[in-house]
């Protein structure tokens, strides 16, 4: 059962501070896989441009330095942000921004892979979109493959971790979601934990200097406080950038089992435990409206 919308409404403005209790909880309750992750191959998926160093920048530098293979594919073309831009503009900035980042993490040109479907349109992708990450997948032979959560509010975000999830059935290769938008919307931090393993984290330790100079790249995609060309409401702040700049990154692990059936609504309704959670998040409300980037 829904809020009413005034309650919504007035929930509004605490649900980025609820969601950065709520993430640094999970944080603190998962296992350190620092070491072990180093070691483990990995193909990270990321929906836009800058998301891979948001969510997996310390991660993908230590295993670079151990020698481990990486690969970062971006999914969209980047076409539509900033919106006072045009698409090819956009297209050529971001790839230069990407590009620029992956060398502060450590990976050449020849790491990276992009698929060019059009940004904020990947609900529409399809089986099209399942085959691409397949192929990815079947190339790379990867350990690990890293992308966004189906319960992440940003529905681009969203399909490619349903595509993703629905590519790795019958595979042997181990899933992981991280999180991004997950920081501003409490609910679905609740709904991505309903829908994994217990949550690993990787110490950012001596790291995180060169994570936020990656993440500084992203000139195009940064409010003007935080150093970038975007004014008023848009961009990526300062406060939001923070919460990437943790003891840890995060990730949760989607059971094998249930990478060919599995969505986070169907698994709340058996879960133990779950009707307290889906109490939770119906208290605190969330909404996927007004995340577009």
């Amino acid at each position: 059962m829904g809020i009413p919308l005034w309650l919504e409404r007035v929930l509004e403005p605490i649900k980025p501070p609820i969601s950065t209790l709520i993430g640094a909880s999970m944080g603190r309750s998962g296992s350190d896989c620092t070491n072990a992750t180093a070691r483990r191959s990995c193909l990270v998926l990321a929906p836009h441009p800058d998301d891979e160093t948001l969510g997996c920048g310390v991660t993908i530098m230590r295993k670079v330095e151990a020698g481990t293979p990486v690969q970062v594919a971006v999914v969209t073309d980047g076409s539509t942000y900033p919106p006072h831009k045009t698409a090819a503009q956009n297209i050529a900035t971001r790839d230069a921004e990407l590009r620029a980042a992956c060398s502060v993490l450590g990976l050449d040109d020849r790491s990276i892979v992009h698929l060019s479907f059009p940004e904020t349109q990947l609900h529409l992708a399809g089986d099209a979109l399942v085959d691409a990450v397949s192929d990815l997948v079947k190339s790379a032979s990867p350990d690990d493959v890293l992308v966004t959560s189906e319960a992440d509010p940003h529905s681009d975000h969203a399909a490619l971790g349903e595509a993703t999830r629905r590519a790795l059935a019958g595979t042997s290769v181990r899933l992981c979601v991280y999180p991004i938008w997950q920081w501003e919307r409490p609910r679905s931090w609740i709904r991505t934990l309903q829908g994994s393993s217990r949550p690993e984290r990787v110490s950012t330790a001596g790291y995180l200097e060169r994570k936020r100079k990656a993440v500084d790249s992203y000139v195009s995609q940064l409010s003007a406080s935080a150093g970038g060309e975007l004014t008023g409401d848009y961009g990526l702040t300062p406060t939001f950038i923070s919460r990437f700049m943790g003891s840890h990154e995060i990730f949760f692990p989607i059971p094998s089992g249930a990478l060919g059936v599995f969505t986070p609504r169907a698994r709340a309704r058996t879960r133990s435990g779950s009707r307290l959670g889906l109490w939770m998040a119906s208290l605190i409300g969330a909404s996927a409206k007004g995340v577009t980037r």
